[in-house]
């Protein structure tokens, strides 16, 4: 099995796993995979001592940036397309080499069995070279796949992540930006201040405690209605998609992820002219009483 692996050297392939619906099975811990993420070739590994024929896999959905693919998986089959891994043999990997195909021009056509035997190993690797998908995803709630999208790209980031939220209470959204504060990635995050309170609020001092630099902003007569996130300055997500529960499953909402740096320039742009003029929260008792007021408001 592990010669799937060998096809793929040069990308990195991250398999994504739902938790049980069930939660009686998530307690039972029934699923072989703990962690929710895991490598292709961990996977490989797990199931190269079981003697099995293939591997079905269900796929809910995919993002790709750069060299980086993640795959979305039900561990339940409940959703989405199936996908059959299969092994297969050494003699089937035959493909050109890379210098064929980059210069054309070098192969000796003066030999006829060897022309067709050169061009006929050059196919597959003439369909590995062409473009790859758009890097603009489109994806749309409510079930869509969204929150696990967003989770994934905050858990990619390397060195940066700027977030802009009208809403946000979302768990798992919450704890990737935690996980992200904890690897030393610089976390800014731009909230609504009038929506501030309750879980919000929580969710605030939760972000501001682990050290991220979160303000709070709301326009006169307006609101701060923007959801977006900005990843590394090249990659953003944005959409009508808030961070919360609701929007996951019972909205209608869409939600867009374009690995694109001139497009997340402009998203940057935009998050660096509110983000000056947004205000962290006064702490104490002051704090207290501008949440209690905005019940009011």
């Amino acid at each position: 099995m592990s010669l799937l692996g060998d096809n793929r050297s040069n990308e990195d392939v991250v398999l994504v796993f739902r938790p049980p619906e069930n939660p009686a099975a998530q307690m039972a811990g029934v699923t072989p995979f703990k962690s929710l993420r895991l490598k292709l070739d961990e996977l490989l590994d797990w199931f190269k001592d079981l003697n099995v024929d293939s591997i079905d896999l269900w796929i809910e959905g995919a993002f790709k940036s750069g060299n980086r693919t993640e795959l979305f998986l039900s561990v339940e089959g409940r959703t989405g397309a199936k996908i059959t891994l299969r092994p297969f043999l050494k003699h089937a990997q035959t493909v050109a080499s890379p210098a064929i195909i980059e210069n054309p021009s070098s192969i000796d056509t003066s030999k006829g069995p060897a022309k067709e035997a050169e061009g006929s190993a050059a196919k597959p690797e003439k369909i590995a070279s062409r473009p790859s998908a758009p890097q603009i995803t489109a994806m749309f709630s409510p079930a869509g796949g969204i929150e696990r999208h967003v989770v994934s790209l905050i858990d990619s980031a390397v060195g940066s992540i700027e977030m802009a939220a009208y809403e946000f209470t979302n768990l798992y959204v919450e704890k990737a930006l935690l996980e992200a504060i904890k690897r030393g990635v610089k976390v800014a995050v731009i909230l609504d201040k009038k929506e501030t309170l309750g879980r919000q609020a929580v969710f605030h001092d939760t972000l501001e405690k682990a050290g991220s630099d979160i303000r709070l902003i709301a326009p006169r007569d307006g609101m701060m209605r923007d959801n977006y996130i900005i990843v590394d300055g090249k990659t953003v997500e944005w959409g009508s998609y808030s961070y919360t529960e609701r929007s996951e499953y019972k909205n209608f909402e869409n939600a867009a992820f374009a690995s694109e740096s001139s497009i997340a320039q402009q998203y940057h742009t935009d998050f660096a002219s509110i983000f000056s003029q947004a205000k962290p929260e006064p702490h104490g008792v002051r704090r207290a009483i501008l949440r209690f007021l905005r019940h009011f408001s």
